[in-house]
């Protein structure tokens, strides 16, 4: 396939097929739900899916200058990033953003944490544009040229998410994709987990797309609903896809299993009494937690174990996602 731009403006960009046909380079929403419905008839498309339609950006630099500016900074970032932190454990290594399992227990108080959502509203490229894309350190110019204008913050996400696609796995028992579409997405989890019966989840609208920080107050555990598919409480295998910061819509799709999965109720307390801010919403409803069984082939430096008084492989690892990810599980985990 041969990708061309019309006219400079990413509105008019277009990919040649192999039989002349030409293509936009983003999926419409009519696309994206067509093939959403045809794999998954009885499934609703998750708000982290469904938040993926907006127009993208028109390109305003001169292909000339595009193609010095990024050549010299792709440059520059390769000798300054040869060492970049891959696995999730290091990417949510902040002690604040991981938790002991046994806070999820209705009438547990916790300081929330919920990191925010990278890439919310970047757009679903076309499944043959996404899949004809190499997602590498290597490819970092023609990805930048192509999707500019790009911040300079946006470029260091972008080396940083390419570093993680490329990059080996770190625990032996972990498999990871970077998915640049829904269908590509959708075959990776079908691999991983070997079923194509599966259930997707993202968090609650509730959680805002900012994340939830809040070190001054305190959120009481409201509610708490185990997602399991063998009873209360067991460890089930899924895939997590985390939304990453890139020009388009990008997942990082990983699996870390066995694990748990926890949908939780939250309500923020001052004095037992409910209370409502700005930053921080009085209540949350629905926020989706995943507990990482089996830790021993986790990170021993982390801050987390010292907090916990443990080793890797004594205690559970858990996690809440963003309003930008999407967890897979199989069909009766629900």
């Amino acid at each position: 396939m041969q990708v061309v731009v019309a006219g400079g403006d990413r509105h008019a960009a277009l990919a040649v097929g192999e039989e002349g046909t030409t293509l936009s380079y983003y999926a419409s929403a009519s696309e994206i739900n067509k093939y959403w419905h045809s794999v998954f008839p009885k499934t609703s498309i998750p708000s982290a899916v469904l938040d993926r339609f907006n127009a993208p950006s028109g390109n305003q630099m001169k292909d000339e200058e595009k193609q010095h500016y990024w050549s010299a900074y792709s440059d520059q970032l390769s000798k300054e990033n040869t060492k970049i932190l891959h696995n999730w454990a290091h990417r949510v290594a902040s002690e604040k953003l991981l938790f002991p399992e046994n806070v999820f227990t209705v009438g547990a108080k916790i300081n929330l944490y919920i990191d925010q959502a990278a890439g919310l509203h970047a757009p679903w490229l076309h499944p043959d544009i996404g899949d004809s894309i190499a997602m590498s350190t290597n490819n970092f110019t023609y990805i930048a040229t192509t999707f500019a204008p790009v911040s300079a913050s946006m470029a260091r996400d972008m080396w940083s998410t390419l570093s993680s696609c490329e990059h080996p796995r770190e625990l032996s028992s972990e498999q990871k994709a970077c998915a640049a579409s829904v269908g590509s997405m959708h075959e990776f989890v079908v691999s991983a987990l070997g079923t194509g019966n599966l259930h997707a989840l993202s968090t609650s609208l509730d959680v805002p797309e900012e994340g939830i920080r809040s070190p001054s107050y305190m959120y009481k555990v409201a509610a708490v609903r185990a997602v399991s598919a063998h009873g209360d409480k067991a460890a089930t295998n899924i895939v997590t896809c985390h939304s990453m910061s890139f020009p388009f819509s990008l997942f990082y799709c990983h699996t870390v299993n066995p694990t748990r999965i926890y949908e939780v109720t939250l309500q923020r307390e001052e004095d037992g009494v409910v209370i409502a801010s700005p930053r921080t919403p009085a209540v949350v409803r629905r926020a989706l937690a995943v507990c990482h069984v089996n830790t021993s082939g986790f990170d021993p430096t982390l801050m987390y174990w010292v907090k916990l008084g443990a080793r890797p492989g004594e205690a559970s690892v858990c996690h809440f996602l963003t309003r930008g990810d999407v967890l897979w599980a199989p069909t009766s985990a629900s």
